[in-house]
């Protein structure tokens, strides 16, 4: 039962109706051609707003010409050209009974001035403040250049609103010009635009009066804000918010407020990864609904992909419109699927954050639950077409990790006959591993969505049982899938090291892989003894969540990588910003530019990559997380002894989740 039917009741903002309270913020996804929506920015909102999204809200859309940056694929909505693209957007979403916004922007300080090929020009900022980023010194704006953006901004609102679309919202978070000016981090100025709250408000201010004077109150305006940028007093607090929001209200220039966090000195809360609670930007919406009032309507994000989180949201008025923004971008049809009671059936958002780590990537967005996400127009709902019952085929799976589930679920969709066989007793694969380390537990949430798939096209499942070529012979297959995944390398062999292939002394007892030491120490506590020394050159979490799980048993743990930075990958997904503190808090040592030379009776050598400061440490284990390596004994053994035989995912090649959810899709619609 639902906690509250009122997320279904119909909202007016200005003049635009939603038909319900939940919706897609701003996300950017990279998907432009030449600088203007692209085909796979029309395919991904049309497939939301087939799913029941209310609201939409386009990627940032530079409101001048000289903000297409931040991005190589930035879009424009100064630009006549973007005109006609909307207007097809308003085509495509509008008979679902779905809105669509378009949101302007401004990169100020965050951004490149040769990003764009040909628009190379200095930074516009607020202040001289460079980018904790991108570093390049900006040109502090004058009254003609603040001028000559708001005018911008106004005359982009009219193409939006000639293009028949219903509202634009001016990007004010997450650092970005707008953003600047609200935030003293980036505002030095002591003219009328810096010093103050309300001064610092007053950019916003001339955006939104240049808006109105170009669309009235034909659409709606909005604005995104950063209600706190997490950096303290030296950043946007809660309370420069709450006098922000009191300001902008009471103007009459805005019908929404859409409250977000984070800016770029906290991308890891402003994109929220699986080390954050869902939900922790409630609050914030509570706070604003409470300043505005019915001065405008107020909109809130941050990790929500509970329904019932969202319908409690609503019904205790905590905000007015709920952004289930990535969890619709794992399940396109989650508002249909909370709509008409299934919501089990939901493809759950784990906050893997791979969409962040490909924005940085500059390249298109993808999802990790969701191979579809910018291959809609192929892979999208209703393109799984069933096969005829001639050509249904016996086909059996090796291996229940995410790529053999995913291939089991897509081929059973299409009604082949599949049996998924494994060795171990659960589904999942090394996400069961992966899932019992400090903050990992949401994988738990990926292995569920996988395996509902299986539940529910009825695949048949062989668990504990050893799969062989004797074995498979009986089952008489017509393809033989092997999703056999990949194991740690133990040997200590790394690209670093060409004169070598092993790290000396790797074959001593105390030398373990990380997947062999984790599963000991959780096994048995202090398993791994006192003195431990982690070598990193993956720069994924399963060695630092190893790490925590040390410390917290109060073990000696040093983390140390060859890499110029600890985990890489973390980074990317905006992890690091979480665990790297929480370790160093714990007393984990992490230390980057060393690797183990040797290991003799106890004693390891580590050796300076850079031929400094070599030392030797006595330790009890030596856990090796370099490289994995493809399980593929058996797929080599099967090749040619039946009429198909494939391999999929890491059996392939160890690689990133998403690359392999996106190789057992396209091999699951194949075969």
């Amino acid at each position: 039962m639902s906690v509250s039917e009122d997320i279904w009741s119909p909202l007016d903002i200005g003049p635009v109706r939603v038909k319900h309270r939940l919706m897609m913020t701003a996300q950017t996804i990279l998907y432009a051609e030449d600088h203007i929506l692209g085909e796979k920015h029309l395919a991904f909102y049309e497939e939301r707003a087939r799913g029941g999204a209310a609201l939409l809200i386009t990627e940032q859309q530079a409101g001048h010409p000289l903000s297409k940056g931040s991005f190589h694929a930035g879009c424009t909505a100064h630009d006549k050209r973007a005109i006609a693209q909307y207007a097809r957007l308003a085509e495509i979403v509008h008979p679902y009974g779905g809105r669509q916004f378009v949101q302007l922007f401004a990169a100020g300080v965050h951004d490149k001035g040769t990003m764009v090929h040909d628009n190379w020009h200095p930074l516009w900022a607020a202040s001289r403040t460079p980018s904790v980023v991108h570093r390049e010194v900006p040109m502090e704006m004058r009254q003609e250049h603040i001028d000559d953006i708001a005018r911008a901004f106004g005359e982009s609102a009219l193409n939006v609103k000639v293009a028949g679309l219903d509202g634009v919202e001016i990007h004010g978070a997450h650092s970005y010009l707008v953003g600047q000016f609200l935030s003293r981090a980036y505002n030095r100025r002591t003219d009328g635009y810096g010093g103050s709250t309300r001064k610092r408000c007053q950019f916003a201010i001339d955006l939104g009066e240049h808006i109105r004077r170009q669309v009235g109150g034909d659409i709606a305006v909005g604005i995104r804000l950063s209600f706190d940028e997490f950096m303290g007093e030296g950043g946007i607090t809660g309370e420069d918010t709450e006098e922000t929001l009191d300001i902008l209200a009471a103007t009459g220039l805005f019908d929404f407020f859409n409250i977000s966090g984070g800016g770029y000195h906290t991308l890891h809360y402003a994109v929220a990864p699986m080390n954050v609670e869902e939900g922790f930007m409630i609050p914030f919406g509570k706070q604003a609904k409470q300043i505005v009032g019915d001065r405008g309507k107020v909109f809130i994000v941050g990790r929500i992909v509970d329904p019932r989180m969202a319908e409690e949201i609503i019904g205790n008025s905590w905000a007015d419109m709920v952004a289930m923004t990535r969890a619709q971008m794992a399940d396109p049809q989650l508002v249909n699927k909370m709509r008409d009671g299934r919501v089990g059936d939901i493809v759950r958002c784990v906050g893997a954050n791979e969409c962040a780590a490909r924005t940085f990537d500059q390249r298109e967005v993808v999802c990790v639950m969701n191979p579809s996400v910018s291959r809609e127009r192929e892979w999208g709902e209703g393109t799984l077409r069933p096969i005829g019952p001639d050509e249904a085929k016996r086909v059996v799976v090796v291996g229940s990790g995410p790529a053999g589930m995913r291939l089991a679920g897509v081929a059973a969709s299409r009604r082949h006959d599949v049996l998924l066989l494994d060795r171990e007793t659960e589904l999942g694969g090394h996400l069961n591993l992966l899932k019992r380390v400090p903050t990992r537990a949401a994988w738990q949430g990926a292995i569920d969505n996988l395996s509902r798939v299986l539940e529910r096209e009825g695949v048949e499942l062989r668990l504990g049982v050893e799969a062989s070529r004797g074995l498979l012979e009986q089952e008489e297959p017509d393809a033989v899938v092997f999703a056999t995944g990949a194991t740690w390398d133990d040997t200590g062999f790394s690209p670093l090291r060409p004169e070598r292939d092993t790290i000396p002394g790797f074959d001593s007892d105390q030398v373990l892989d990380v997947e062999t030491a984790t599963r000991r120490l959780l096994a048995e506590s202090g398993s791994l003894g006192k003195r431990v020394i982690i070598l990193d050159e993956s720069g994924s979490y399963l060695p630092f969540g190893l790490a925590e799980l040390l410390a917290d048993e109060g073990a000696d743990v040093e983390l140390l990588s060859p890499n110029i930075v600890l985990g890489e990958e973390l980074l990317r997904t905006f992890d690091a910003a979480h665990v790297l503190p929480r370790l160093r808090a714990k007393g984990v040592r992490l230390t980057a530019m060393q690797m183990i030379d040797s290991i003799d009776d106890g004693a390891v050598q580590i050796r300076d990559i850079w031929g400094f400061g070599d030392r030797t440490v006595e330790v009890d284990t030596v856990a090796l997380a370099t490289m994995r390596l493809p399980s593929e004994k058996l797929y080599l053994q099967s090749e040619g002894v039946f009429p198909e035989v494939h391999r999929v995912g890491d059996a392939v090649a160890p690689r990133r989740l998403v690359a392999i959810m996106y190789e057992a899709e396209k091999l699951g619609r194949e075969i």
